[in-house]
């Protein structure tokens, strides 16, 4: 009997949960059927967020960065032309010096005697060349050959003489530029004979840098072209220089020719041998499209990008474009091909796109794209 009972509870409550689920179907169908004469109807597919950007022509330039070495066009060692001992350093080291200024001063005792005795000897020999010829015109007394052999007797003493001068003038060594002592070689009492190095100079009125250029750029790095140049050990702004010399030959070492950059004369903070940072201009292309590289995708061997288009319903949507790339640098890579002056680029957002997937555009840049 209550078997019979329980039985009967448990039909009864699945003829009620039949009629709610009945029930609720009902409704559904309904409100689907009101959505849809209404209009309401949404269409499938998921929509992305992104940010677009207008493509504008603008100005393409790679770029190399070299590192190079300050000279200047003046920075000679000087040698003593006569032999002699140190007497004198007229200057300090790290003086600054014009043309022609005393630098140092070498013993000129021997000299001065030797010029001396040339100077008797040159008066000697011009007195005696003078009484022969004088006795052979006038008098016919001794022979043409005498003459002739005192003539060339004073000739040769009075060079003599006049080369012990040019020895005397070369004991004091004097500037040949303006510019810097920046060291001496040899100290006061040292001996210095003729071809010994004994001062360095270096001239302040040209500075220049000097660098070598991979060998692959000698066709694209032009002298004339502009340089900027900036040293690590300076907080002043970028130089702006010019490329005053290309060599015409390849360092078999390195494998670089050289070029030389003229800095500006105002600057006075220069030092010979600083590490000068030189960026040069390897490629210029105006009215191209640029786009930075991580909004163009490799896909079955061919480079895309998206750009915003619209589909039937006038709803923005993502187009898959084929795209021609040219010369990149860095991030920013010219397209040949494939897109137009006006066009929306699609950028943030790009990676989760496919051909036709709806988008929600969140920002659209109206400014140059690119950045340097």
């Amino acid at each position: 009997m209550i078997l019979n009972l329980k039985r009967q509870e448990l039909i009864e409550m699945n003829k009620f949960n039949l009629v709610i689920v009945v029930l609720i179907a009902v409704v559904a169908s309904a409100c689907s059927a009101d959505d849809s004469e209404n209009g309401q109807n949404e269409p499938v597919g998921k929509l992305v967020n992104v940010e677009t950007q207008i493509m504008k022509p603008e100005l393409f330039q790679s770029q190399l960065r070299v590192v190079g070495n300050v000279e200047t066009k003046n920075d000679i060692m000087i040698s003593a032309e006569v032999g002699g001992r140190v007497m004198e350093q007229v200057v300090d080291e790290g003086a600054k010096v014009v043309e022609g200024q005393t630098i140092l001063k070498l013993d000129d005792a021997k000299l001065m005697q030797e010029k001396a005795r040339l100077e008797a000897a040159t008066e000697q020999a011009r007195e005696n060349y003078d009484r022969l010829q004088r006795i052979y015109n006038e008098d016919g007394i001794g022979s043409e050959i005498e003459v002739l052999n005192a003539k060339y007797n004073y000739q040769q003493n009075r060079s003599a003489l006049e080369s012990i001068k040019v020895d005397l003038e070369n004991a004091t060594i004097t500037a040949p530029f303006n510019g810097t002592v920046e060291d001496f070689i040899l100290e006061e009492g040292e001996m210095a004979s003729p071809g010994m190095q004994v001062v360095r100079l270096i001239g302040t009125d040209t500075y220049i840098v000097t660098a070598g250029v991979p060998g692959r750029y000698a066709d694209v790095v032009q002298n004339g072209d502009e340089v900027e140049v900036w040293f690590d050990t300076q907080n002043a702004d970028t130089l702006q220089g010019s490329i005053s010399f290309v060599g015409n030959s390849i360092d078999p070492q390195s494998r670089t020719f050289r070029i030389e950059v003229l800095l500006p004369a105002q600057e006075k903070s220069y030092k010979v041998d600083m590490i000068a940072n030189l960026r040069l201009n390897t490629l210029q292309e105006e009215n191209v499209l640029v786009v930075s590289e991580e909004f163009i995708y490799k896909e079955n061997e061919e480079f895309v990008v998206y750009v915003r288009s619209e589909d039937e319903d006038g709803e923005a949507v993502a187009e898959r474009r084929v795209v021609e790339l040219g010369p990149s640098f860095r991030s920013n890579v010219i397209i040949r091909n494939g897109l137009n002056p006006g066009e929306e680029l699609i950028t943030i957002g790009s990676a989760f796109l496919n051909d036709g997937v709806r988008l929600n555009i969140v920002n659209s840049r109206d400014n140059e794209f690119a950045s340097n």
